[in-house]
């Protein structure tokens, strides 16, 4: 196993698990939103580290563009104080928390074929975690609506759309799933 590990997987489990410390330390400063921010940390760091080698993956430019998108969350700037939105944006994280520990060791920022994973969200939507991430992130948008989160938002809507279509084109085995789970991101829209 540990021939297996590549530089990406380290430097994946490193980030998260540095997330992980600063969440963490949020929790314990009584930031209720941040648990499940922690927790989706802590897994990602671990997943980095369990997870498949990728049958095939993409390219050096769509690698960064993948990481560009996990991190330009955190430009959001959301309200000083507690509102509905930052509730909506709890939901979101849980729900994409969900997707992570559906897709379990196939799980990679970058597009990669790992397996296709066809249980637990992803019976019901394609991406259910950009899925969450995307609501988690509105959210915090409209929390705070102005210029610099709508147009950061625009800007991860559109790197999670490159994504989608980057995924779905590299993933074995992916048309016969479209066709048994007919949405993406949002049920009745796309």
């Amino acid at each position: 196993m540990w021939r297996r590990w590549k530089a990406g997987d380290w430097i994946g489990a490193v980030v998260f698990a540095l997330l992980l410390g600063i969440r963490l330390a949020q929790v314990t400063a009584g930031s209720w939103m941040a648990l499940p921010l922690a927790v989706q940390s802590g897994l990602a760091a671990f997943l980095f580290l369990t997870r498949r080698a990728e049958k095939s993956g993409a390219n050096l430019t769509r690698k960064l563009t993948a990481w560009l998108a996990a991190v330009l969350p955190f430009g959001l700037q959301p309200a000083a104080q507690e509102n509905i939105w930052l509730v909506v944006a709890f939901g979101g994280v849980v729900f994409s928390l969900w997707g992570l520990a559906s897709l379990g060791q196939s799980f990679g920022i970058a597009p990669a074929d790992r397996g296709l994973v066809v249980g637990g969200a992803y019976r019901f939507i394609r991406h259910p975690m950009y899925a969450g991430e995307l609501l988690s992130f509105g959210a915090v948008t409209l929390s705070n609506l102005n210029a610099w989160n709508g147009l950061l938002f625009c800007a991860i809507v559109f790197v999670f759309v490159l994504r989608i279509g980057w995924e779905e084109r590299i993933l074995d085995g992916y048309a016969d799933y479209g066709q048994r789970v007919r949405w993406r991101l949002l049920p009745f829209v796309w």
